[in-house]
């Protein structure tokens, strides 16, 4: 199978399995959940989806994957609800989910295990901490910093971007990235 066939069998396949694998873990899996979470499968877990990120309003934004999101909903693979008071949407298995997935020639047992560990380290989160994490690494990865200084560098740029976080917030976010292997550590 060519590349571009194994990316588009990965791309499909996604909406509902990131459905299945969140659905019990996820405080709010809803359009901007699964945004980020498909940024970090891509740009942290190198996982070939070839989408094109630029930073958006609440983070890394791709319209691909919000088309492929809205695909999987008219092809049955996800149900997305309005939240109602809480806000936003919800995502959920869609009656055609294991069929999407099934159907997929994607090797997706190949990327089970990063998917898995993208539910353990991000699937609690709720949108606006991921805001704040993916922002950082988008910024992070753009600057590549090598010392302290340039750490600082990027924790006033994620600031100066999103105003709504206090610098210990978006300090926390940094240190827990860099401990979690996010982020690069540099010595």
């Amino acid at each position: 199978m060519t590349d571009n066939r194994i990316r588009d069998s990965l791309r499909r396949a996604l909406p509902p399995l990131l459905a299945k694998h969140l659905e019990p873990c996820s405080p709010q899996f809803g359009k901007t959940v699964f945004m980020k979470l498909v940024y970090l499968l891509q740009e942290v877990y190198k996982v070939p989806l070839g989408y094109r990120y630029t930073l958006y309003s609440y983070g890394p934004f791709s319209p691909e994957v919000s088309a492929e999101l809205d695909r999987s909903k008219l092809q049955g693979g996800v149900d997305i609800t309005y939240a109602g008071n809480d806000g936003g949407f919800k995502i959920t298995p869609g009656p055609g989910a294991s069929q999407a997935i099934g159907n997929s020639n994607a090797p997706i047992s190949e990327y089970a295990g990063k998917i898995e560990k993208l539910a353990e380290q991000f699937g609690h989160f709720r949108a606006k901490d991921l805001e704040l994490r993916t922002t950082v690494t988008y910024i992070w990865n753009l600057a590549r910093p090598s010392s302290d200084p340039d750490t600082q560098d990027v924790i006033n740029l994620v600031r100066e971007l999103k105003p709504h976080f206090s610098a210990i917030e978006i300090q926390t976010a940094v240190d827990e990235l860099k401990t979690n292997e996010i982020i690069a550590h540099f010595s």
